[in-house]
């Protein structure tokens, strides 16, 4: 356990010297959950993203941690950075655990399943694959999920060989860690469902009817707190993918993942398996081409992997339960099912463990068949793993370094070819900030290429004519945007911010009605009661935050804004009191700048 512990933290931390990146800007920096332990109980009834694009993603234990982290160290990065490393190590110990008892569950002895397991965890641990949901802050409810979800099922197993009460409790501590599991990402359920196929498997009936009967009450408990929890859809800006090509997508997907799982040289976020034609030139055909040739890559791969699958049931039924449960767990990620992507490499975390221990046994049974030949075989073998191991933790330790910064992210991701709408925008984002402008307009344009109503692409390309004085061509893209309810809001807005410029008039109406389009928006009501303030009426400043506090009174900002607009109207009893409930929701808030 201590080797594991030491290699895996000494791949990952050059981490620590890593920014914040990308979603963690939303998940660190503007999430209102996360600034007091008064607000855990209420993060539990909101999904992520808060002050963000709206998601799908219920994940309260995930945080959870960042309201640790966010007392600990407010919004400097290392802790952050240092918490998601202890994460995966600890997700580590719990595979290597489980792991060993899976493989005594299945029979092996005990010097093999230590060595086994131990060899299956350095892999796992240490896997560039895996880089996202370490190096990256917000990908920290992948360790998570699975920390929960191995110590979970290594309790499971364990009570098999329990009894009487202390079965229970096994059970019972089994059940929490695995709701703990699917509370840090929805993945974590698919744990219910390996848990029951371990025991179908071995046909043992008993177990296989306490685990249901534990496995129903996760989910009551998991549907009782994600249902009841406030959640604002998110805009969908394309089309699910239509059925009949859901196969194509699966059979380019396996053989993406295959690449990633055995030869990880070339990694990117924004992955897409996706046939994006753009016209008959020869880029576009060549890049057609390549992705017919991944799907017939992909049909051989998983025929491969089906033989193999029923090969190991005759020969070894030890590793064809292994592939059976990583096929469990593969198959949400697969592309049968639409998520926010087709392919992620981080999406590889679970269903890679078991896969891992599979190959660890082949690898052992090859080792004892070796014992019969010469000794340079042997020899030749183990130097080839060596070789893979050394290769897999370099290839970690280098990835890490994407994550330095939002430029160094962006741009290596698309230099590696996650050239998606959303880096290409992420991009122009870094350029506009540095007065880039001309080259923020170039990746825009690519952006819109790519996805012709791609609305922040549009609303970007508004801000850098506001920027650079061309309100007409501003004032065109954004009324086209107020057509598009993911940006119509911030379309509104952004007219009132253009006539400001250009005329010095104020237009609380435009202004008005952007804080009353699409969901509850703060950065837009924010500016709202500001620009009331600044033009006399701090009471109708006063009256609309206090309309606003009435459902988001969890905001310390909000809190924190009403004492400075009470300073401003003489108020200095009501200000006392607003700034004392702004420090009840923001444990730091005396370290942040004034609102206004």
């Amino acid at each position: 356990m201590l080797l594991l512990a030491v290699v895996t933290f000494g791949v990952y931390a050059p981490a620590m010297r890593n920014g914040i990146v990308w979603d963690d800007t939303a998940l660190v920096l503007r999430d209102p959950f996360i600034r007091s332990w008064r607000l855990i109980p209420e993060g539990f009834q909101h999904f992520l993203f808060t002050d963000a694009t709206a998601s799908d993603f219920y994940r309260p234990v995930q945080r959870l941690t960042y309201t640790l982290d966010y007392a600990a160290y407010g919004v400097q990065p290392f802790g952050y950075h240092v918490s998601s490393i202890a994460c995966h190590v600890a997700a580590v110990i719990a595979f290597f655990f489980f792991a060993t008892e899976l493989l005594r569950f299945l029979g092996v002895d005990e010097r093999r399943r230590r060595w086994i397991g131990f060899y299956a965890a350095l892999v796992w641990a240490i896997h560039p694959a895996h880089s996202a949901a370490v190096a990256y802050i917000s990908g920290r409810a992948d360790p998570l999920a699975a920390g929960f979800g191995f110590a979970g099922l290594a309790f499971g197993i364990a009570s098999e060989r329990a009894a009487g009460a202390k079965r229970f409790i096994f059970v019972a501590v089994a059940a929490l860690l695995l709701l703990l599991s699917g509370l840090s990402k929805e993945a974590g359920l698919i744990f219910l469902a390996l848990w029951l196929a371990i025991f179908v498997l071995a046909r043992n009936w008993k177990n296989v009817a306490h685990a249901t009967v534990a496995s129903l009450f996760v989910i009551a408990i998991y549907l009782s707190l994600r249902v009841a929890a406030e959640h604002v859809p998110p805009e969908r800006i394309r089309a699910p993918t239509p059925l009949l090509v859901r196969p194509l997508l699966v059979a380019r997907a396996f053989a993406e993942y295959a690449y990633l799982t055995f030869a990880p040289v070339k990694l990117h976020m924004e992955r897409d398996v996706e046939t994006h034609p753009s016209g008959f030139d020869n880029d576009s055909l060549a890049r057609s081409a390549w992705r017919e040739l991944e799907t017939l890559a992909g049909i051989i791969l998983l025929a491969a992997f089906i033989y193999w699958m029923l090969r190991e049931r005759r020969c070894d039924r030890r590793i064809f339960v292994c592939l059976v449960l990583a096929t469990i767990a593969y198959l949400p990620v697969s592309g049968m099912v639409p998520l926010n992507a087709t392919v992620a490499e981080h999406w590889l975390y679970l269903p890679s463990a078991f896969l891992f221990i599979a190959l660890a046994l082949c690898v052992a049974r090859f080792a004892r068949a070796e014992h019969q030949k010469p000794l340079r075989w042997q020899t030749a073998a183990a130097a080839l793993l060596a070789v893979w191991a050394l290769f897999l933790g370099g290839r970690s330790f280098i990835r890490t370094f994407d994550w330095k910064d939002q430029r160094t992210f962006f741009e290596r991701a698309i230099a590696s070819g996650g050239d998606s709408p959303r880096m290409l925008i992420n991009l122009a984002g870094v350029e506009m900030n540095e007065g880039r402008f001309d080259q923020a307009k170039i990746h825009l344009q690519k952006a819109l290429t790519k996805e012709p109503n791609q609305p922040l692409a549009v609303l970007n390309l508004s801000a850098v004519a506001i920027k650079e004085g061309d309100y007409k061509v501003a004032q065109d893209l954004l009324m086209r945007a107020t057509q598009m309810p993911a940006a119509a809001a911030q379309a509104h807005e952004l007219l009132a911010v253009s006539g400001n410029k250009e005329h010095g008039s104020v237009d609380l109406l435009r202004l008005r009605l952007a804080s009353r389009t699409g969901p509850p928006n703060w950065s837009i009501e924010k500016r709202y009661i500001k620009v009331l303030a600044q033009s006399g009426s701090i009471d109708g400043a006063l009256a609309e935050l206090r309309q606003w506090l009435q459902t988001q009174w969890y905001r310390a900002e909000s809190w924190q804004l009403a004492g400075e607009l009470f300073q401003k109207a003489g108020r200095q009893a009501q200000a006392d009191a607003a700034f004392a409930q702004a420090r009840r929701y923001d444990v730091r808030i005396d370290a942040r700048p004034p609102v206004l």
